[in-house]
């Protein structure tokens, strides 16, 4: 049972101001279109020595990656959708411009070593605004989304004070197991809907019991690599992992997609978690193989490209536009995913500047063809 939320500073909905600023996701997604061309860009500059930005090391790379662009769109995310999970008002008013200034603080932050401790506060607020909603509504499905936040903000105040390539590695698998809840929700839901529209008596499907196994598997793997990294333990569940996510698509109806880029990036993008955990666990294993390419599937493959599928989505069906998207978004789609297959299977310098410059133009396309979506006012006059 739904228990409704009372209306409050963070619930408030906002009438008027810019539309950018009236719903959570708009500003959010945004930004993560933004941050993802700005930041790779600085990262290349500094890589490569053009640039005497000291701070841009592997770690800030990494770092940015996950607890800037990924929580960027997660956050955009979640105060789109928590709302509808517990039956409470939009997230609008202050909390949306609060929410905005605290993540850019963090971004400024973490070039200055000195105040870089600035970027913990996000987090955080995030998950206590989240906890707060599904604890009120007794929302027990959803619970598990706030314990991976404080997960994650954990996990971010261990790469600030203690060595981060083993934290930032954990954290990105608990974004990993974000994303496999998120998508074990929409993807079946949407297809279905979407083929039952165009006429094809099909319906998605998922046995129940993968359903449940999914988010605790990628946990499991997550722990193997705080615990055990590398070792034949991390490659066996990595591998079940993998084993559970791809049976777990199995009834999806995939191939039926392949004529609708809003549908089939979904798919595409989910195909990178089995990918990506496959890859770990045969690493571990001994397969010899790069051991960035597991990490680069996972993150710039499934992360990555989800968050371009999610957002676009979202984006043009909480405007009040047909869920059908341009030609510059289909291509945005087919660059990200390019960018992800070349750090993924090729190695060297030239293979991290084309994947990095692939992903620069998808995410500067999305970010181009969303921009006037998403700050101007929705196209049916309702609020949001």
């Amino acid at each position: 049972m739904r228990v409704p939320v009372s209306v409050s500073i963070e619930s408030s909905p906002a009438a008027t101001g810019p539309a950018l600023l009236r719903s959570g996701h708009r500003p959010f997604f945004l930004l993560a279109g933004l941050y993802a061309v700005v930041a790779m860009g600085l990262w290349l500059a500094a890589w490569s020595g053009h640039a005497p930005l000291t701070m841009m090391t592997m770690s800030w790379h990494g770092h940015e990656m996950i607890f800037g662009f990924a929580v960027a769109a997660v956050a955009g995310f979640l105060t789109a959708a928590v709302p509808k999970w517990t039956g409470s008002a939009p997230f609008a008013g202050p909390i949306v411009p609060l929410l905005v200034a605290v993540w850019l603080l963090g971004r400024v932050a973490m070039v200055f070593a000195p105040i870089a401790w600035l970027d913990l506060i996000f987090l955080p607020l995030l998950a206590v605004l989240v906890a707060h909603r599904v604890i009120v509504a007794r929302n027990k499905r959803n619970y598990q989304v706030p314990a991976l936040l404080i997960a994650l903000a954990a996990l971010n105040a261990m790469t600030h004070f203690g060595p981060p390539s083993q934290a930032l590695r954990v954290a990105v698998h608990i974004v990993v197991a974000l994303v496999a809840l998120i998508a074990g929700r929409i993807i079946p839901a949407f297809t279905s809907n979407a083929l039952s529209q165009a006429g094809k008596s099909v319906k998605c499907t998922t046995p129940r019991w993968l359903d449940v196994l999914a988010v605790p598997a990628v946990v499991a793997v997550a722990l193997a690599e705080w615990f055990a990294p590398g070792t034949l333990w991390n490659g066996a569940i990595a591998l079940f992992a993998a084993a559970v996510l791809a049976v777990r698509m199995v009834g999806w109806k995939t191939v039926e997609t392949r004529h609708s880029p809003i549908l089939w990036i979904l798919h595409a993008a989910y195909l990178w978690l089995p990918i990506g955990l496959g890859l770990e666990g045969a690493i571990a294993l001994g397969l010899p193989w790069n051991p960035y390419a597991a990490l680069h599937a996972l993150t710039a493959g499934a992360i990555g490209t989800m968050i371009l599928a999610v957002a676009s989505r979202a984006a043009l069906g909480h405007s009040g536009r047909p869920l059908k998207v341009s030609k510059a978004t289909t291509a945005a789609y087919v660059l990200v995913l390019l960018a992800a297959a070349v750090r993924v299977a090729l190695p060297g310098t030239h293979a991290v500047w084309t994947s990095g410059l692939l992903w620069m133009a998808g995410f500067g396309l999305f970010s181009y063809d969303y921009a006037p979506i998403l700050t101007r006012p929705r196209i049916d006059g309702r609020p949001g």
